[in-house]
């Protein structure tokens, strides 16, 4: 009876596993890409980090957020870069929160020879991960004046090409 229940203990431990590992990505970019991803755990460990220091007006504090970079993530999922034009000047990205909350990116805004908005997905802020009110990834927009596009609880980015007018 004891080896039963200790088996039974094992297999649901085991399945708690695999719906974790299986369960939804910490962050999904989809729509007008050439690479859709949804990004693990451990695939957002092998990125490229930056850390930016930043200004939070309404915590009224100064940060060193750790992340990757907005652009490189776009470009990573086949959006256009060098030398855009016509559709990709007309393309945003909708980054939206666990809350439903988003807010919206040009492409061109953060283009290098552009705009050159530098826009940070982080996990970390001062070194530690984010809180979980924050977290696991945060938006930093470091020279917004106001941080209403600083989104909290980052779950995905969709890509859209605004249609031509008719």
């Amino acid at each position: 009876m004891k080896t039963a229940r200790l088996m039974l203990l094992c297999a649901m431990f085991q399945i708690a596993t695999w719906a974790q590992q299986a369960g939804p990505g910490l962050l999904e970019i989809s729509g007008d890409v050439s690479h859709p991803r949804t990004f693990q755990e451990q695939d957002w460990k092998q990125l490229k980090h930056i850390s930016v220091s930043a200004t939070n007006a309404h915590e009224k504090k100064t940060a060193t957020y750790s992340g990757v970079s907005l652009l490189d993530l776009l470009k990573d999922a086949g959006v256009p870069g060098e030398s855009l034009r016509g559709k990709g000047l007309r393309t945003c990205a909708v980054i939206s929160a666990a809350d439903g909350y988003q807010v919206t990116f040009s492409i061109a805004e953060l283009d290098e020879s552009i705009g050159n908005l530098q826009v940070l997905v982080a996990d970390s802020e001062d070194g530690k991960p984010l809180a979980p009110t924050s977290g696991p990834l945060r938006l930093i927009v470091p020279t917004d004046k106001r941080p209403a596009r600083w989104v909290r609880m980052v779950k995905s980015i969709q890509v859209v090409a605004s249609p031509l007018p008719r």
